[in-house]
């Protein structure tokens, strides 16, 4: 079965895995783009020799997303003066209530490049390397989410495009200790002829078990290579489920 580019993208954005995982991934990635550019990978690599000590004042602070041991961390600005140069600022996370405007504080900056400081004696981290490795929890989150959604979709893809269409009994309903939105997960097990006076047993696990046990019947397409895989047609999108239907049955759409 030809399908074209149109119910290709709506099989794959039809699933909430997928969508999940795109929006972490699209997230992640212009986290990773955009703070790649802003970090200076100098103060990761760099030894306490590279860094010179300075007088700074905090200038501003404000609330974040972010929080660490249940405790929401602030965004703290500051800046410090060196001898004829300009004046340099800089920021870390902390939590609330730890620095005060105005507040002297102790900072370090890198002998070759006074623009990049963080506070005397703290980690290397800083804001922008805590934001570019977000980014990249973000991509590795939408890998997670993406990876088996697009598996799952191509198999289900080439078993409709070479398969052959047959209709499955709904033969045993196995609860599992999975829940979907408060429902039950059921491992759904369905037997088919695939020719020759031979059946075959599919499983799939759903928590939409109403909706299948309702007409007891169920429309498929199995692959006739390895008749044991099969696509159960309700399971699909519901763009992606309606154009199967059409081409499959068309008398009676």
């Amino acid at each position: 079965m030809f399908i074209p580019l149109r119910i290709r993208l709506l099989h794959n954005f039809g699933r909430n895995s997928f969508i999940i995982g795109f929006l972490f991934s699209l997230v992640g990635l212009a986290f990773v783009l955009y703070f790649s550019f802003q970090l200076n990978w100098k103060i990761i690599f760099a030894g306490k020799d590279d860094f010179a000590p300075a007088q700074g004042y905090i200038t501003g602070y404000n609330e974040t997303a972010f929080s660490e041991n249940n405790n929401t961390l602030f965004e703290y600005h500051y800046r410090f003066n060196l001898e004829k140069e300009s004046t340099h600022s800089g920021v870390f996370l902390e939590y609330a209530g730890s620095y005060q405007i105005g507040q002297e504080i102790q900072v370090e900056y890198l002998k070759n490049s006074p623009y990049v400081s963080r506070i005397l004696g703290r980690d290397r981290r800083n804001y922008h390397q805590i934001m570019f490795f977000a980014g990249i929890g973000g991509l590795l989150a939408g890998f997670f989410f993406l990876y088996p959604s697009c598996k799952k979709t191509r198999r289900e893809r080439k078993i409709i495009m070479a398969g052959f269409p047959t209709k499955g009994k709904l033969i045993l309903a196995e609860p599992t200790n999975l829940k979907v939105n408060e429902q039950t997960v059921y491992k759904l097990t369905y037997e088919y002829p695939t020719g020759n006076n031979k059946s075959q047993k599919f499983s799939v696990r759903s928590h939409m078990i109403r909706n299948f046990s309702d007409e007891h019947f169920e429309n498929l397409i199995y692959d006739p290579g390895k008749p044991s895989k099969a696509v159960i047609i309700d399971t699909l999108p519901e763009p992606v489920a309606r154009y199967i239907t059409r081409k499959l049955y068309p008398v009676g759409n």
